[in-house]
């Protein structure tokens, strides 16, 4: 993403959070960002899009902090449980968009593509702690695992709105173990009481069918983006351009190297370091780096 990109999407996260998504036009974003309203429109061709490429970037930064939390092999299974929860309430709380819900004020109209979107990321988080729950609890729960869901989604997100709307001093800190330990209560109940489920798997069928994605699947659909966003911060970077023309033969020896039905994993993670060296360029550096160490053999 290009250092003026980058600029104006953190705008206008802050100002939907702030104002809400209806309230805030491109004029208050273009203003925010110090630029004209035509400059802004090279970028995005609309506020919808301005909107989705917001949810995109945190949608897939959840994926790999959730993915890292997987990866620690120092945590128990509870201590990992505990812990993604709570980088989902640090995530939520530090993405107030997602919590004030400022795209709240509406249904989704014709032709609007927001919806479906926010749709499908409500539904693949919901899948995800299914599983979550499932894991910490066992394959009895499954019954009942999207009643469990909706309880843990419930309580998250009130604890949640009580912090960053009303300023209630809570810390995730406490909050996760505190919640972690009520589903424990909730869910022993229900396993006690031998309980009908309310939400069938017929019921929550739209909903199951969105899983998840792997990181995998991930970086397969985002690596193009990620290498397009690299390029075209090179493009604004303050260094001579005999240095910009070594950054994209990088770029473009990462996209040749990366369509090799087998990739030499030690050759694009020595690209990914020569890109790493540049400041701006070092965020997708490691992103992909990650994917490498992860996906691709030695």
């Amino acid at each position: 993403m290009s250092i003026m990109k980058k600029k104006i999407v953190e705008s206008a996260e802050r100002l939907f959070t702030e104002k809400g998504y209806d309230a805030t036009s491109i004029q208050d974003i273009a203003d925010d960002c110090s630029i004209a309203k035509g400059s802004l429109y090279k970028f995005f061709s609309s506020k919808e899009d301005l909107f989705i490429e917001i949810l995109e970037e945190r949608r897939l930064e959840m994926i790999e902090q959730m993915e890292r939390i997987h990866e620690a092999a120092s945590l128990s299974s509870r201590e990992r449980y505990v812990a993604e929860i709570e980088r989902q309430l640090q995530f939520l709380l530090t993405h107030k968009l997602f919590v004030t819900n400022a795209r709240g004020e509406r249904m989704p109209q014709e032709n609007d593509r927001i919806g479906p979107y926010l749709f499908q990321m409500r539904a693949r988080l919901m899948n995800y702690n299914r599983e979550l729950l499932v894991r910490q609890y066992g394959e009895e729960l499954r019954q009942l695992s999207w009643d469990a869901v909706v309880m843990l989604t419930a309580m998250a997100k009130e604890f949640l709105f009580q912090v960053a709307a009303s300023g209630k001093p809570l810390s995730v800190q406490e909050l996760s173990p505190y919640i972690a330990e009520r589903m424990d209560d909730l869910v022993q109940g229900l396993l006690k009481r031998e309980v009908k489920p309310m939400l069938t798997d017929t019921l929550m069928a739209e909903i199951a069918s969105c899983s998840p994605e792997t990181l995998r699947e991930t970086a397969q659909r985002c690596k193009n983006l990620v290498l397009e966003r690299i390029a075209s911060t090179i493009a604004e970077l303050q260094v001579p351009n005999s240095r910009k023309r070594d950054l994209e033969q990088v770029v473009e020896l990462l996209k040749q190297e990366g369509e090799n039905p087998e990739p030499r994993r030690f050759l694009l993670l020595a690209l990914l370091n020569e890109l790493a060296k540049e400041r701006e360029l070092e965020p997708y550096a490691l992103q992909m780096r990650m994917w490498v160490e992860k996906l691709v053999k030695s």
